[in-house]
């Protein structure tokens, strides 16, 4: 194989069904691929490992685990040419890891499904979001882990499946998958910030959190069923946009004490702006700062637009649409 290209779009995290991850599923998560931003990861033969671009100390860390893992020579020539930003809840980590797992296995002319580069690069261990969208795209429902199964820390194998040997069955599962409206508009705004949660960090934010109680599961659960899912597929964005919202508001509540608040810091003042002004599903994604909001049309994204960079004109700025396609790999 002469070169291999390979195309990851960022998601949109909207929430767990079960935050606590103590209930009957371990978490279970709602999600959305976005069509920006991506990761864009051109790969080449190349005598030893060789990382160019922007997070290139990430990437190389990655390839060092899948040749590890298949106890190969690192062999590649890897160069970043569009990246998703880090740690700012757009879902980075995973997509970055399956791009280039998925990109050295085409290069290297070895089949390895979807589970099994999962498992090998030590993802999905709490949302399968990521995993789903990656292979599919558009608005996802992953069912959670079954009660039990161990979360590993940051980097680890699952204990049981050390090198990859992960059956299909421990990514979470996949309940729904759902084309997302062409004609709905995204508006994305990325605040500045020093500090997010990821990591070591995310680990003990989880153990630290209280159970939330058993309403705040069934609400979530019933949003989910009787509002979201619904208002989607009868392309209905004022429910969908109210559903989402108060999904949010809910999951924000669960972790309110170690994020400092219902919503990131960062991204707190933005939300709430545009809530005065009426904008449709505003929320933040995973941990944050990244915050969203929908319009049914330009007019509409154009005047959420005017009220972030008036709110935050520090933030970067993004009107991507949803993206209904899996990660695109291409090789020559």
């Amino acid at each position: 194989m002469k070169r291999v290209d390979v195309h990851a779009q960022a998601r949109l995290h909207f929430g767990f069904l079960d935050p606590s991850g103590r209930g009957e599923r371990r978490f279970g998560g709602i999600g959305l691929a976005i069509a920006r931003p991506r990761f864009v990861l051109r790969l080449e033969p190349a005598r030893g490992l060789e990382v160019s671009g922007e997070q290139d100390d990430r990437v190389a860390l990655l390839a060092e685990r899948f040749f590890d893992a298949l106890d190969l020579a690192p062999a590649a020539r890897i160069r970043i040419v569009e990246a998703i930003p880090g740690h700012v809840g757009l879902g980075s980590g995973t997509q970055l890891a399956l791009a280039v797992a998925a990109g050295l296995s085409r290069l290297l002319g070895i089949d390895l499904p979807p589970a099994r580069l999962c498992a090998l690069m030590g993802r999905a261990r709490r949302s399968g979001v990521g995993y789903h969208v990656f292979q599919r795209g558009g608005f996802v429902v992953e069912g959670g882990h079954p009660p039990g199964r161990a979360t590993p820390p940051p980097g680890a194998a699952p204990a049981a499946h050390s090198a990859g040997h992960r059956s299909e069955g421990d990514a979470p599962p996949l309940l729904l998958h759902h084309e997302f409206p062409a004609t709905w508009r995204i508006v994305l705004a990325i605040p500045p910030v020093a500090q997010t949660i990821s990591g070591e960090a995310e680990e003990e934010a989880f153990a630290r959190m209280s159970p939330p109680p058993q309403g705040t599961v069934d609400r979530i659960t019933h949003l989910v069923l009787l509002g979201i899912l619904p208002a989607l597929a009868e392309r209905d964005l004022p429910r969908f946009g109210a559903a989402v919202a108060e999904v949010q508001e809910l999951v924000g509540a669960c972790f309110a004490s170690v994020q400092d608040g219902l919503f990131h810091p960062a991204g707190a003042g933005l939300v709430r702006r545009l809530k005065e002004f009426g904008a449709c599903g505003v929320g933040q994604s995973s941990w944050g700062p990244a915050v969203y909001a929908f319009a049914a049309d330009e007019a509409e994204e154009k005047r959420l637009c005017d009220i972030i960079r008036d709110t935050a004109p520090e933030a970067v700025l993004l009107v991507p649409r949803g993206w209904n396609h899996g990660a695109v790999i291409t090789s020559g």
